[in-house]
């Protein structure tokens, strides 16, 4: 009896972790599509905090330091379908002002207790700053931000080629086009036109007399 007690506490511990599964499921999908609203490329949220503090550096001026950026809310870091692969998305619960940074391999972080802080590829823009009330929060945010960096730096993107040029194949009856880019020098030029051609310069008195004068006045090997 007693190894069938066990097995209901299995079984019950298997259920809750199952129900606990499927409600952080449901919760990603409830996150994820308000954002896919905006951009149907986002295909999936890598990982979020409920609540972080955006701040930007003031570099210039008079006094110099931190300033808060009047963007709060949750911050998640997305992967798109296409370039930018990833993202920083902090939603702004103040207005439509959203944090919005595309992951680049030339990122430089640094982080500490509660805060991440990082300078982006743009060296015109100001290095951010995210403010997180548990460091736990932080902690996971960070370790996703290097694993996703160590990814983009392992596979850079490559510029894009451009095709090659693609050969004018020739028409079944042997037709070809000379000039197609020029529509203003369009030839066509087929075996028939050219036997055409041909007769009509062999049936020109004129033009035979040319040519036999043209023989007659080559000097002789």
């Amino acid at each position: 009896s007693r190894g069938f007690i066990c097995r209901l506490g299995d079984g019950a511990e298997i259920a809750r972790a199952m129900s606990s599964q499927n409600m952080e499921q449901q919760r990603m999908r409830g996150m994820l599509e308000p954002l896919q609203e905006k951009d149907p490329d986002i295909s999936q949220i890598v990982t979020y905090s409920k609540f972080v503090v955006a701040y930007f550096l003031q570099q210039e001026g008079a006094s110099p330091g931190w300033r808060k950026a009047n963007i709060e809310g949750p911050v998640y870091l997305i992967k798109r379908q296409k370039a930018p692969f990833y993202q920083i998305i902090v939603k702004n619960q103040f207005s439509n002002n959203d944090l919005i940074d595309n992951l680049h391999p030339d990122w430089e972080l640094d982080c500490q207790k509660n805060y991440i802080f990082y300078k982006i590829e743009d060296t015109k823009q100001q290095i951010r700053g995210l403010w997180f009330h548990n460091d736990a929060e932080r902690v996971k945010i960070e370790t996703m931000l290097e694993q996703t960096m160590e990814e983009l730096r392992s596979k850079p993107e490559k510029p894009a080629m451009m095709p090659p040029p693609q050969r004018e194949a020739p028409s079944a009856n042997g037709d070809s086009q000379l000039g197609r880019d020029d529509p203003d020098t369009l030839v066509s030029v087929s075996r028939d036109s050219v036997k055409s051609v041909l007769q009509e310069l062999a049936n020109d008195d004129d033009f035979v007399t040319m040519i036999w004068q043209k023989l007659k006045s080559k000097p002789s090997m």
